[in-house]
């Protein structure tokens, strides 16, 4: 569908224009709380961390002496700005931060490595001239506090007051007041990120619509100047990317661009105006970016337009600048656009070894050649009024249901800002990969992302397990290819010795038979050297294996349930064919079961035709087809779990050492945490034995489970809530994240095969009344782990760790999903509720969330993977509702 017909059959004003719901601000706001990084442990945290504080600055020498960048790193910590808004850029091909004052300040354009740098040329600017010709107002459409040099002559002369900022992800709003000059300006940023989409959403550009309406009785032109520079901000980057500048006409797009290299990697910077019978464009193709920028200035302010006078052809030094401009003439009361697109093409990029070399997955269709940026242009400029009403017809459904508070409205999609700007890698498969015909990677190519911009590790798989809940139901089949790489790396072996921080024991890199805690470090190699946390032997964690068998039954339901959808329905924002019959790698093998064969790879591309876009529609993976791929897998990683029940109760056994997601949280013998995942693995392993006809091992898992179940109620169960472990010290201890198994098993559409309902309701409450309410007054989510107390106002957060006292975004939000999966719905806003409006209100952290928050003064890892868990509350609430209905 055209844009044109998108426009003639929808109401554009209906999906463009200023949402009801959002991030809202003032271009001049400051967040009332001040927090930071710099945590200091009490002595009683600090004493078991010495010895891994002294391992780790030896760790931390040895990776700064190669040349790397340590991948978490304690000693020169990230703090907040407190600036940000909406990223831009789809999914898998770098992002770019955006400021809520209008600032270009965030780069992460080479896979998995963050930039936190405000370009000062990188601006869009206004002129406004009178009914004679004359400019009244001229200014940069930004408020930010900018050095004085470079660019000095550029001026700000917008009243922060009068400029507000409206933030609903994937999009943006920047309302902007000069009713004194005749006019009001909103401009609009949208990026394709788009649910089921795996075209346009891997798109690296972004839209940007200024809408002018005159306000006044008297005529007046108005211009839009958009400028940028090479580079990231980085000096010395950018002084090696040796940029050149072009000139470019494509389609309906008329543009100018930077050629460079950014950290040795070709990237081309595409910046274009839509040509319209409305619109006057002017180009400057080469100004000074480390000037006082009179000359582009000035002739802005002479006339409105670019021209040669804007020119710096003696350029000297190698960073260069570029503007384009759009002018429109508007009569008394009229209003005009004019829309500008900004497309980076950085077609094949490598991490830090340099070992091998990928093409992101827009290359599909955009090509490799490094030319494509101004087709991407003009696409993108033909198409966003289509990726608007999609997203509008996404949207909508929530913004309007009378059922849920503001906030979560505004939550649900600022959150999802992850999915494209934590480090996404989105790749298409090297032809020369050993993959199987049937492998859904062929289509959609190989996806990851980092836990955080911190915390730099691919697809760590015990944080994605709570944020791949967003993935699965919105790009489904990305979450299928990300589960096929860790299939294959379970198999897998790296007999590298490495000695673990933790304890200083030496173990292998990666161990057969387990999952990987993650695939890889940008600065080293992922996929080929996955497993760079250092700290623990992680093929000792006990909740990576059971994670990932929850996570394949998941993938299956959400599947099935999909399939089983009323196409139309279900598809309504979107083209996904849905197939309920037999699965399209069986329909290819049968027509090619005489001509195709293991080796034969010129078949690949005939098999990724039926797996892939085909005449517009996308398909969905057979749910059973996915669950076969996975079943084997399944079973070794069981096989290596059921090592860990020493006493043959059914029930797995922690180690004595932090041997699981909270890597600083030691759990002792049975734990409610691993042991609710154990045995909700085992009922999924069941089920899934039954389903692929093998009952001897369906017989094996039930038994396993039936002696299990027994032993979690009687070592962990209290009377009221499930206990942390089984050692007397913790008896006391209730953890919020105590019922993760039944929650996932509520999201795999089981009830209370598993869990006592009237068990699960009781520990709800207690964790309610006392992780929530008790810490902070409920104003920052359930604290990980609380005391409780004879006296209920002698309880307090358990501060035996750091991560005990810690609140965890993500593990709140899957706290409060699991309470609208048990009806308490008063009780799951108000936990979620307080945690995210502490985060958007006061600290000012809606677009670089952290992991964890302190009752007071600080925060950790920014940026992180895990709060995308908040899709978990809006797949309870729509199952809950179906229920209700």
């Amino acid at each position: 569908m055209d844009c044109v017909s998108v426009q003639s059959t929808y109401d554009l004003k209906q999906y463009s224009s200023v949402p009801a719901y959002g991030l809202k601000l003032s271009f001049g706001h400051v967040f009332p709380e001040k927090r930071h990084q710099n945590i200091r442990p009490s002595l009683r945290q600090t004493i078991p961390l010495l010895p891994l504080f002294y391992r780790y600055l030896s760790y931390y020498w040895k990776v700064n002496r190669e040349g790397r960048q340590c991948l978490m790193d304690y000693y020169d910590m990230q703090h907040s700005k407190c600036i940000y808004g909406t990223p831009i850029g789809g999914i898998g091909s770098g992002a770019i931060g955006r400021g809520f004052a209008g600032e270009f300040c965030r780069f992460s354009l080479k896979p998995g490595l963050y930039e936190y740098n405000t370009v000062v040329a990188d601006q869009f600017i206004v002129t406004i001239r009178d009914e004679n010709d004359q400019t009244i107002f001229q200014s940069l459409l930004s408020t930010y506090a900018r050095p004085k040099n470079p660019l000095s002559a550029w001026e700000s002369n917008l009243d922060p007051s009068k400029c507000h900022y409206i933030a609903l992800y994937p999009r943006s709003w920047s309302e902007i007041d000069l009713t004194q000059y005749g006019i009001k300006l909103i401009g609009r940023q949208v990026s394709p990120i788009i649910p089921h989409d795996y075209r346009d959403t891997s798109l690296p550009c972004a839209v940007f619509v200024w809408t002018a309406e005159n306000v006044c009785d008297k005529d007046r032109k108005v211009s839009i100047t958009f400028t940028f520079k090479n580079g990231t901000g980085s000096k010395k980057q950018d002084a090696e990317g040796n940029p050149t500048t072009f000139p470019f006409g494509e389609g309906n797009a008329k543009g100018v661009a930077i050629k460079q290299k950014i950290a040795g990697m070709e990237c081309t910077y595409n910046l274009a105006c839509k040509v319209s019978g409305d619109t006057t464009i002017t180009r400057c193709h080469k100004f000074d970016p480390n000037g006082n920028g009179e000359k582009l200035w000035m002739d802005l302010k002479e006339t409105g337009k670019l021209s040669d006078k804007a020119v710096d052809e003696n350029l000297k030094g190698k960073d260069v600048g570029v503007a384009i401009s759009g002018e429109i003439a508007l009569k008394a009361e009229a209003t005009g656009e004019v829309e500008f697109c900004l497309a980076w093409d950085m077609p094949i990029v490598n991490f830090g070894k340099k070992l091998k070399q990928y093409s992101r997955y827009y290359t599909k269709h955009f090509g490799n050649s490094g030319e494509g940026g101004p087709r991407i242009a003009d696409y993108a400029l033909m198409n966003y009024h289509k990726w608007e009403q999609q997203i509008d017809l996404w949207q909508r459904p929530i913004l309007e249901d009378p059922d849920l508070p503001d906030w979560y409205k505004s939550a649900i999609f600022n959150e999802l800002y992850f999915i494209s700007d934590g480090g996404t890698c989105w790749f298409t498969i090297d032809p020369n990969d050993d993959l199987s015909f049937d492998d859904p990677r062929i289509a959609y190519g190989r996806f990851a992302y980092l836990e955080g911009h911190e915390y730099r590790m691919y697809n760590t798989y015990d944080v994605h397990f709570y944020a791949s809940h967003a993935i699965a139901n919105l790009w489904p089949n990305l979450q299928v290819s990300l589960q096929y790489d860790f299939r294959d790396s379970i198999f897998s072996e790296v007999s590298e010795p490495r000695k673990c921080l933790y304890d200083g024991k030496v173990s292998a890199r990666k161990a057969k038979d387990s999952v990987p805690h993650d695939l890889g470090d940008p600065w080293e190699e992922p996929y080929i050297l996955p497993n760079s946390y250092p700290i623990h032997d992680v093929a000792e964690w006990k909740d990576l294996n059971t994670k990932f068998v929850l996570q394949v039954y998941r993938d299956y339901y959400v599947l099935s349930q999909l399939a089983q959808a009323n196409a139309e329905n279900a598809s309504k924002f979107s083209s996904i064919e849905f197939i309920d019959k037999e699965s399209l790698f069986e329909m290819y093998a049968h027509d090619n079961r005489n001509r195709l064969s293991p080796d034969d790879k010129a078949n690949r591309k005939s098999a990724s035709m039926y797996i892939n876009e085909t005449n517009g529609k996308v398909y969905l993976m057979d749910a059973l087809v996915y669950l076969k791929a996975m079943y084997p897998a399944c079973k070794a990683v069981m096989a290596k779990s059921l090592e860990w029940d020493h006493d043959g109760d059914g029930l797995i056994e922690n180690s004595k050492f932090p041997d699981q997601t909270y890597d600083s949280w030691v759990m002792d013998g049975p734990s409610s945490y691993c042991g609710s995942l154990w045995l909700a693995s085992l009922h999924c392993m069941a089920i899934m034995a039954n389903k692929m006809d093998q009952p001897d091992e369906c017989v094996k898992y039930s038994d396993i489970l039936e002696k299990g179940k027994r032993s979690f109620e009687e070592k962990l169960w209290n009377g009221t809530f499930y206990k942390f472990d089984t050692a007397p010290g913790n008896k006391d201890t209730i953890m919020s994240d105590q019922l993760c198994g039944h929650w996932y098993l509520k999201s795999c559409g089981f009830d209370y095969e598993l869990f006592p309902k009237e068990n699960v309701r009781s520990a709800l409450k207690v964790i309610f009344e006392n992780n929530v309410k008790r810490f902070c007054n409920g104003t920052l989510g359930a604290v990980n782990g609380y005391i409780q107390a004879a006296q209920p106002d002698k309880g307090h957060p358990d501060w035996t760790t750091i991560q005990s006292e810690e609140a965890w975004t993500g593990v709140t939000y899957g706290l409060a999903s699991l309470m609208i999966h048990e009806g308490m719905f008063e009780e799951a806003f108000a936990t979620a509720g307080g945690l995210y409006k502490t985060l958007s209100e006061r600290l000012g952290m809606s677009f670089d969330t952290p992991e964890a928050l302190y009752a007071e003064r600080y925060y950790r890892a920014i940026g992180y993977m895990r709060p995308l868990s908040i899709w978990a509350m809006q797949t309870a609430w729509e199952r809950r509702k179906q229920i209700r209905d």
